[in-house]
């Protein structure tokens, strides 16, 4: 068995970041280290994506307000083209694998990884699960319903376009903060 070194670091922080460190360890019921271990792995995770991806990090209302200036079918559709298609060769780039229904497991185990926290944290929890005969994706978010339906049109266009499939929907579901997606896939 492989031993792990970890290695200890300290530092000191001003009394208003303990005071908040302090609440989120009472209301997560972990303990300062725990917290700020976590913090700290998930910003260097997300610091690392962004750099080897060549990203820039968009506030979150600053998303809510680009969306909501997609007024028009066309141009919302414009935006979700652009955006899956660009996913796409990132995720195509990370796994080195063609975009097929073979691999399609392998995509979902990424981009659960890609959309969570560690990557462009869009969602605070998604679950995707695909077996041969339906897909399902239920994703928790603090943005808005503009966001839903564009995420909902999204994987839609993603499945479709770059994994060939077809699907018949069973639940279609949207709220300012959910989507819940249940797909039949067809051969």
């Amino acid at each position: 068995m492989k031993n792990t070194k970890n290695n200890f670091l300290g530092f000191r922080l001003p009394e208003n970041l303990i005071e908040k460190l302090d609440s989120i360890s009472e209301q997560k019921a972990k303990s300062r280290g725990l917290i700020a271990k976590n913090a700290i792995e998930q910003w260097i995770n997300h610091e690392m994506f962004n750099q080897t991806n060549q990203m820039m990090i968009i506030p979150k209302a600053l998303l809510c307000e680009i969306f909501k200036n997609y007024n028009s079918e066309d141009d919302f559709q414009l935006l979700i083209k652009g955006t899956v298609d660009l996913i796409a060769d990132i995720m195509k780039f990370v796994l080195s694998e063609p975009m097929n229904q073979a691999n399609l497991d392998d995509y979902i185990k990424y981009s659960i990884y890609l959309f969570g926290s560690n990557g462009f944290n869009w969602f605070n929890s998604i679950d995707i699960n695909s077996n041969e005969k339906s897909f399902t994706l239920i994703a928790l978010h603090d943005l808005n319903e503009n966001f839903s339906i564009f995420f909902k049109s999204f994987y839609k266009y993603l499945l479709k376009e770059h994994f060939n499939y077809e699907f018949v929907i069973n639940l279609e579901e949207t709220t300012s903060n959910l989507i819940h997606l249940d797909f039949t896939l067809k051969k």
